[in-house]
């Protein structure tokens, strides 16, 4: 069921009876992961749909009952996840600190040993994330026992409450941000885990007899110039362009996301103080996050298409760059519709977020504006797998003759 899932990890193990074992535990971690965010949601469902009726409703009525027996579920469910993940990390190290044996695959070993200078790597780069991580995590126990002892008999969450609820999520934010920031710049410098291990990986998966997938992350051209400007001095400029737009949108991000969460703190807030537009909060961050990164890629993005405007000139004249125009139009098409419509959906994600604040402006109904958006996110996700599908050969069309011309000018 989850094999596809687990190709990443089985890769690491030369053993049959030892990978299926592994397998096995890596299924029930999944599902114990599914039910676990399916009780999340359905938490959540249940607090919309009952919060009006729990404020006047008995302990003893359905609403109650309901909703008590989902949370003793989810409880359940969160300490199942949790030891499972936990007895499923501590086997996969385990087996990636398995020396190399002399009856595997080379392949097996080395790629054992990238993967754990890989997590070791990342660990160092990023132990001051989860340092933050924590002392949220602490400020968020704490918060949580100051609402307990200055609001012991309320049914709704106080300023303590409120800020325990964003302190932590400012946490989990710093850990996103980081591991995508970390990502970000690998994958540009070619230097992912998956990249790392792209060889390894094919080896291994034709012996185990599995078929070897494309995978975004692999790909070394992914975020890549070098086909588009084959000039290159229009590719060192355009290579400046992308590290300054890569360094303003990351920055913008980590500021406007501090924004956004200030903005929803005083959007949950107004509930403390009667308002009640805490609907609001989910829709404006977003609107700030999302509204802000486009502003900030505007300036650049115009110093760009400058750029390209003249490689283009280029490529259409010069006979030497046939396959690289064939390229630049397999992109221009793409761009056309099919790469847009992450914003379309992101845009239509912000929209109902809006509306559904306007409709029920002291509820979080507008939580649901994420669905038309990770929608989106795994729509554009297929489309740009399937676009570098049909890129990759010319990619290598183009590199087979760049090889050529360099072996007829070293013969000169």
């Amino acid at each position: 069921m989850f094999k596809k899932f687990f190709a990443k990890y089985a890769r690491a193990v030369s053993d049959g009876r030892e990978r299926k074992r592994l397998y096995n535990l890596y299924c029930a971690r999944i599902i114990s992961e599914i039910i676990f965010f399916a009780l999340c949601a359905a938490i959540i469902i249940e607090s919309l749909i009952f919060s009006e009726a729990m404020e006047t409703a008995e302990i003893t009525d359905l609403p109650f009952i309901v909703f008590g027996v989902t949370l003793l579920l989810w409880i359940i469910s969160a300490i199942v996840t949790l030891a499972l993940w936990l007895s499923f990390r501590s086997a996969y190290k385990r087996i990636l600190n398995s020396p190399a044996r002399a009856d595997e695959m080379p392949q097996v070993a080395s790629y054992r040993q990238k993967v754990k200078a890989d997590k070791k790597s990342t660990f160092r780069k990023l132990w001051w994330a989860w340092l933050v991580f924590g002392l949220c995590a602490a400020a968020f126990i704490a918060c949580i026992a100051m609402e307990v002892i200055k609001n012991p008999e309320s049914e709704k969450f106080g300023a303590w409450g409120i800020a325990a609820f964003w302190v932590l999520l400012a946490g989990v934010l710093v850990i996103v941000f980081a591991y995508m920031y970390l990502n970000i710049k690998r994958q540009q410098s070619g230097n992912t885990i998956e990249q790392q291990t792209e060889n390894e990986a094919k080896a291994i998966d034709e012996a185990q007899g599995r078929r070897h997938k494309y995978n975004l992350q692999s790909d070394p051209n992914l975020q890549t110039f070098r086909y588009l400007f084959p000039d290159k001095e229009l590719y060192a400029e355009a290579e400046l362009i992308r590290k300054k737009r890569t360094k303003i949108i990351t920055t913008g991000v980590i500021i406007l996301t501090v924004a956004a969460i200030a903005a929803a703190i005083v959007f949950f807030a107004s509930e403390t103080f009667g308002d009640g537009l805490s609907g609001y909060a989910m829709p404006a961050a977003f609107t700030l996050i999302f509204g802000g990164v486009f502003l900030l890629s505007l300036p650049l993005r115009r110093a760009y298409a400058d750029i390209e405007k003249r490689q283009k000139a280029e490529l259409e004249t010069n006979p030497a760059y046939a396959r690289n125009l064939e390229w630049y139009k397999l992109y221009e098409n793409f761009s056309k519709f099919k790469g847009k419509v992450y914003i379309i959906f992101i845009a239509a994600g912000i929209v109902l977020g809006w509306v559904l604040a306007a409709l029920f402006p002291s509820s979080v109904w507008s939580l649901f504006m994420l669905a038309p958006i990770i929608a989106g996110l795994l729509i554009n996700n297929a489309l740009v797998k399937d676009l570098r599908r049909n890129a990759i050969p010319i990619e290598r069309e183009i590199d087979a003759a760049e090889c050529a011309r360099g072996g007829e000018e070293i013969q000169l």
